[in-house]
């Protein structure tokens, strides 16, 4: 059976501080597009509030995608929302296996991933059962620790937070985060 084309979905929060940052990533990632052999890239533009319905095109992109990245925030870990997200990732993963998707973080903030059990208490019942059920799919994926994050690094590969939106450098960080992305990426034929 052939393997899908690849396929990314970009998962954040909107958030003053990081809505920009998440653009020009998804900007030079469709820049990169072709070059990479992606089959597309999606970021939801439009601010979902709870209780809101999912938009189709939400379901409908995260069944295509093989690169599901998560932009870490605080904002984004304690949002229903984007818990939502990443349990249709992990959920797929779990059915699929890794070869179907790839689960990717990206520290915007600075946060410290092995804290971030999937299985704590959450706001509501249902975000609860969200990340109880993550929790009991991967026993030996307790963190988000655990998981691949596409960076950044420092010069000595620790992870570090991406810079703020007006720094000089977070250029460089995207470019950084787009070779990482590169790497995970099937070789192009």
């Amino acid at each position: 059976m052939p393997s899908r084309p690849p396929y990314v979905f970009i998962s954040y929060r909107h958030e003053p501080n990081t809505t920009g940052i998440v653009t020009q990533f998804y900007d030079q990632l469709r820049m990169y597009q072709q070059g990479f052999g992606l089959d597309g890239v999606f970021l939801d533009k439009d601010k979902l509030a709870a209780g809101n319905v999912w938009r189709a095109e939400v379901t409908a992109a995260l069944e295509r995608t093989t690169h599901f990245v998560a932009m870490l925030t605080n904002g984004y870990w304690l949002s229903d929302e984007c818990h939502k997200e990443l349990a249709y990732a992990v959920g797929r993963y779990r059915l699929e296996g890794p070869a179907a998707i790839r689960l990717l973080f990206v520290q915007v903030q600075k946060i410290a991933p092995e804290l971030l059990a999937f299985d704590q208490p959450a706001a509501d019942a249902n975000a609860a059962f969200v990340n109880d059920q993550l929790g009991q799919a991967f026993p030996a994926l307790k963190t988000v620790g655990d998981l691949q994050f596409l960076g950044p690094f420092d010069d000595y590969a620790r992870l570090i937070r991406l810079p703020a939106e007006n720094d000089p450098l977070l250029g460089d960080a995207l470019f950084q985060l787009m070779m990482r992305l590169k790497a995970t990426l099937p070789a192009k034929e």
